[in-house]
């Protein structure tokens, strides 16, 4: 009687646990510090619209099926009333219409969600949709010292800046 018991205490005890940590920056303390962002040109293609689906099954909170691979990076806009765990949802959906549309970026991404009820068990369907971009070029724009901001105003006179 004493395995019997023993059988079920080992399998709750003994679990797998992955972790991934992603970060765009690194946080540090600099009051005074301006960052020189980093800029994009991206070729949006009109022509050619993306798509992706992905679904998963919950009983409560626990997720029972769904998508491995997500993408990273995926910043959600706006205010949603669907629970957090569906944006893993959103960003699988995301990465099967990037990988699959060979493009670099979503442009205009509009998600679809469907979400079904029942007793304890939900599921939930999400399709993105928007257009293709690809990267051309990063650069970033000459620092410019606020000190000495004329200085650099008459040498660029010619150059469109931001200032």
């Amino acid at each position: 009687m004493k395995k019997m018991l023993l059988i079920p205490l080992i399998a709750l005890l003994a679990s797998c646990k992955s972790t991934h940590t992603s970060t765009l920056s690194t946080p540090m303390y600099a009051p005074s510090a301006e960052i020189n962002p980093i800029r994009a040109d991206v070729d949006v293609d009109m022509n050619k619209k993306l798509s992706g689906e992905s679904q998963g099954s919950y009983l409560w909170f626990i997720k029972l099926s769904g998508d491995k691979k997500f993408a990273d990076g995926l910043i959600l806009s706006g205010y949603s009333l669907l629970p957090y765990k569906y944006n893993r949802l959103k960003s699988a959906a995301a990465y099967k219409a990037v990988t699959t549309g060979d493009a670099d970026v979503i442009v205009h991404p509009q998600y679809v969600i469907e979400r079904h009820r029942f007793l304890f068990f939900s599921t939930v369907k999400i399709k993105v949709t928007g257009y293709a971009g690809k990267f051309k070029k990063f650069y970033q724009v000459p620092y410019i010292d606020p000190t000495k901001k004329e200085e650099y105003k008459i040498k660029l006179e010619g150059r469109n800046l931001l200032f």
